[in-house]
């Protein structure tokens, strides 16, 4: 089922594995139709689709990794469903040296700024992660 934050018990899980390596992320992305900013954004009022909100995010996001070694490797909008008959509105794969890095990202100082553009536009997502076991140059 698709969730907007992780539950105490998944974030947990994610920070306490033993796992050292490399972890990679793929959100799955359902946006809004029209972002939704709170009274005191300036972007409050808007007309703006949920996914352009959301990119603010993403380009924010995606700058506060690469200071610990995180890289965004995929975003983009769905084009359409190849197999299957999924829901989701963008993916956005990104990549971490370790899970400590990508907690790094989430306590950045300017998280809370750049994480407005976040809830803005996101409706919900799945964000799988995963141990990379094949690596390509």
């Amino acid at each position: 089922m698709p969730a907007f934050q992780p539950t105490a018990d998944q974030f947990r899980a994610f920070r306490d594995d033993p796992h050292d390596g490399p972890v990679t992320q793929v959100n799955l992305l359902k946006f809004r139709v029209k972002a939704e900013y709170g009274p005191d954004d300036p972007e409050h009022g808007g007309d703006e689709p949920g996914g352009a909100a959301y990119r603010r995010y993403v380009d924010a996001f995606a700058e506060a990794a690469a200071e610990v070694g995180g890289v965004c490797l995929l975003y983009g909008e769905t084009e359409r469903y190849f197999i299957g008959n999924g829901d989701w509105d963008g993916v956005l794969v990104n990549q971490f040296p370790t899970r400590a890095a990508f907690i790094a990202t989430l306590n950045h100082p300017g998280y809370k700024a750049m994480s407005r553009h976040r809830d803005a536009g996101l409706l919900c997502q799945d964000l799988i992660t995963i141990r990379p076991d094949i690596h390509t140059a």
